[in-house]
Parts: C-alpha cells; sequence; structure tokens
C-alpha cells in the first residue's frame, strides 16, 4: 500500500503532463478528420485520480509491483483520447488515419468474445470499439514538445452511441459501490446495447443514403464533408484492390475553391476525379484535382490562394503560414510563384509530363535540369498544400532557375523557326 501510495503522489506531480499529452493528441485527431472531411467527436482526458488508485489497487493483487516505474509500464491509459463517429462506416478511413499518422504500439478489438461463467448473459455485443495504444510522431511536434513522443496514449474509437451507452455501464457497473448490479439492471443495461446497435444500423443506413444522394443529384455539395463522402466513396467503387486506402487528403479548402470557380459538383468533378491517379501513395487526390485544374487554367492560382487564405484564418488548427498570400513580396515568396506560374503558362503540358518521366526526347532539357525542376515543384507544393513555407535562397535561387530555363527555351524556340524558315 505505500508504494501505491507513493505512485499516486507522483503521478498528482505528473498529472498536468498527462492532460497536455492527452490534449496533444486529440488536437491533432480532431484538426486531421476536420480537414479530411470525416465527422466525429474528439475528447481528451488525463486519468483521474481516484480511478487511478482503485485500478492500481485492484491490479496490484495480481501484478505485484515492485517499483513505481513497474505501475506506470503496467498502466497504459494514463492519457487517454476517444474519437467517437458520427457514422460507424467512417471506422476504415479512421484506421488508416491512425495508422499513419501515430506509431501504433497495440491494437485491441471489442468484444472479447467469452463471458465469464455465472455472469448476466448478454444478448447483444455490449461495447464495440477499437483501441490503439499509440505514441505520438515527433516530426509531428513542436520543439518544446519532442518528450511527449515518449509516452503512450490510449486512443478509443467507436460510435458515438456505443461510446455513450460505454460511459452508462462504466460508471454502473464498473464504479458500484457493491461491486455488482441487479439481474434487473444488467438486463436494462443489455436491452439499452441492443438499442445502440440498432442505432449503428441506422447510422450506416443514413450514411448510404446520403451518399446515394450525392453521388446522383446534379446540386452542389452543401459542405466539405459532403464532398469528402463523394470522393472516398468514388475511389472506393472504382479500386479493385482490397489494400488501398483512399488517400484524400484536405478537402477543406478544395471545397472553399470548387465552390469559387463553378466545379463544386458531382457532374462537374467527376471527368477531373477520372484523371487522377486514385492509387497513389505520394499525393492526396485532393492535391491531383486541384494540380489538374490549375495546369489547364493557371489563371485559378489566384482564386485557389484566396480559397486558402479564407480556410486559414477561420481555421483553428492552422498554422500561419497556411493563410500567408502567395502572391505576396515577402521572403521572395510572390517572385517565386509568379515565376513558377509564367513558367507554366509558357510550357504548358510539357512540363508536367517532363516531371512526371513520359515526355518526348526532344524536349530539350537534360537530366541535370529535369531535376532541378522536380526540386521546384517541391518548393511550389509546399506553398500550395504545406503549413511552412520554403526557404527564402531556396524561392530566391529557384526563381532564378526559372528564368533561365525560359530564356533558353524562347531562344531555342526562336533558333528552330529560323531554321524552318531557310528550309
Amino acid at each position: 500500500m505505500a508504494l501505491i501510495s507513493e505512485f499516486i503522489d507522483d503521478y498528482r506531480s505528473k498529472i498536468s503532463h498527462y492532460e497536455h499529452l492527452a490534449q496533444t493528441c486529440a488536437y491533432q485527431c480532431e484538426s486531421a478528420l476536420k480537414r479530411r472531411g470525416l465527422r466525429a467527436l474528439v475528447t481528451s482526458r488525463a486519468k483521474k485520480i481516484d480511478s487511478l488508485a482503485a485500478k492500481v489497487e485492484s491490479r496490484a493483487q495480481e501484478k505485484a509491483y515492485q517499483s513505481i516505474r513497474e505501475i506506470y509500464d503496467d498502466i497504459v491509459d494514463l492519457a487517454g483520447v476517444r474519437i467517437a463517429l458520427y457514422f460507424p462506416g467512417d471506422r476504415d478511413e479512421i484506421d488508416h488515419f491512425i495508422r499513419t499518422h501515430f506509431d501504433v504500439d497495440h491494437v485491441k478489438d471489442f468484444p472479447e468474445a467469452l463471458q465469464h461463467p455465472g455472469a448476466y448473459q448478454k444478448r447483444f455485443l455490449g461495447y464495440v470499439g477499437r483501441h490503439y495504444r499509440l505514441r505520438l510522431k515527433p516530426e509531428t511536434l513542436a520543439p518544446t514538445d519532442q518528450h511527449l513522443a515518449n509516452y503512450v496514449i490510449e486512443l478509443q474509437v467507436g460510435s458515438v452511441l456505443m461510446h455513450a451507452w460505454a460511459e452508462v455501464e462504466h460508471d454502473l457497473v464498473y464504479k458500484s459501490t457493491e461491486g455488482f448490479l441487479s439481474q434487473d439492471e444488467y438486463a436494462i443495461l443489455d436491452e439499452l446495447n441492443g438499442l445502440m446497435h440498432a442505432g449503428e444500423i441506422a447510422l450506416e443506413r443514413l450514411q448510404t443514403a446520403a451518399k446515394r444522394r450525392i453521388n446522383t443529384e446534379r446540386q452542389p455539395f452543401s459542405n466539405h464533408y459532403e464532398l469528402s463522402s463523394y470522393l472516398y466513396d468514388y475511389v472506393r467503387k472504382s479500386s479493385h484492390r482490397n489494400d488501398t486506402e483512399p488517400y484524400i487528403g484536405r478537402t477543406d479548402v478544395l471545397f472553399h475553391f470548387l465552390k469559387e470557380i463553378g466545379l463544386n459538383s458531382v457532374p462537374s468533378l467527376k471527368p477531373i476525379v477520372q484523371k487522377c491517379d486514385l492509387y497513389s501513395k505520394g499525393q492526396p487526390l485532393a492535391q491531383q484535382i486541384v494540380d489538374h485544374i490549375l495546369r489547364e487554367n493557371p489563371d485559378f492560382y489566384a482564386t485557389y490562394n484566396d480559397a486558402r487564405i479564407a480556410i486559414g484564418r477561420s481555421d483553428p488548427y492552422g498554422a500561419p503560414d497556411e493563410y500567408v498570400s502567395y502572391f505576396s513580396d515577402e521572403e521572395n515568396l510572390g517572385s517565386f510563384m509568379r515565376q513558377w506560374i509564367a513558367t507554366e503558362r509558357m510550357i504548358g503540358d510539357t512540363l508536367n509530363h517532363v516531371l512526371n518521366g513520359d515526355a518526348p526526347r526532344d524536349h530539350q532539357l537534360d537530366e541535370s535540369d529535369i531535376e532541378k525542376l522536380k526540386s521546384i515543384r517541391k518548393l511550389r507544393n509546399e506553398i500550395l498544400y504545406g503549413d511552412r513555407l520554403p526557404d527564402e535562397d531556396d524561392m530566391a535561387n529557384a526563381q532564378a532557375f526559372l528564368q533561365r530555363i525560359m530564356d533558353f527555351l524562347r531562344q531555342s524556340n526562336s533558333g528552330s523557326r529560323m531554321q524552318e524558315r531557310k528550309a
């Protein structure tokens, strides 16, 4: 008991740390899911001291702890995050996000198959959810928060209905002062659980009906959640590969952009989506759509700039660089982007073919030029789609290189035309 008291005192002094850890994870989840157009409620908490004391005392009988470190290693839910899904059908998308965004140590699915002998025999499954033990990735953390990557977080995923029922059951069953409920109470909880399962079926049907409406109507998308629903559904229906998880990317900025240029509907968007690589692991579908539009009409760069600024200014999760105009003159940003757009106007599709490696052999650019152009395109992508602006000197050097390429191509084309006249 002395060891447990010592542990509780130690945890009390560190509880603000675990609150910050859980809040950081929840912030990353809520930001990413909102931007991707996935509806969910995200909450976080550090383990309450009274709850933790009861849990440790119960486990100590079996574990025979010898040190505070052993207790910390054994209790994995000191920092907890919960993702409550509006639609159970989004579980696969959420799972893909979690596995790519965090370092996942362990996954556990509920319900557990067996019931204890003599327990009330449930008619329904009970709690349905997936629990992850994971760690934050260092590259997603600020320099002052790098230490957070060393700690385990428990992340629970389930429907909003199932989480609500689980809260009631947990407080009544596991926090019962007598340690058990009457058969009547268990039966009522079981009945409520059945209603939750029926509710999940209704939510799945609601989601299916919404997708059917979105995919068949010619009206504009109402919001970026509908746009996301359409894109996820399109990729899943078009893919014949079971190992492919849709990589959609940010649809909040895409929705605003499409709305401004009048392409915010299934009939308008579908021809563009059909040109995209649905299996790309390197570039999200949302970015591919924007790139196709900008290549066909570079005038829309200004509209896309306005869209990202508008979303960035109202986005509580946005970084400052996400709503800086890329036509501003600070740090060579505007001059670089104007030069890139001028290069796209001049070369057109040839630039895209060169960068993708499928251009004809007479494109007049050597391998070193092509590699340089590829690195410059990465700078352009960081500006359009990233949350941090490139280095000022890199943009200045890239601008100068693009100008030299344009001058070279002008001279080459002029010389070719002169040769044709002489011939």
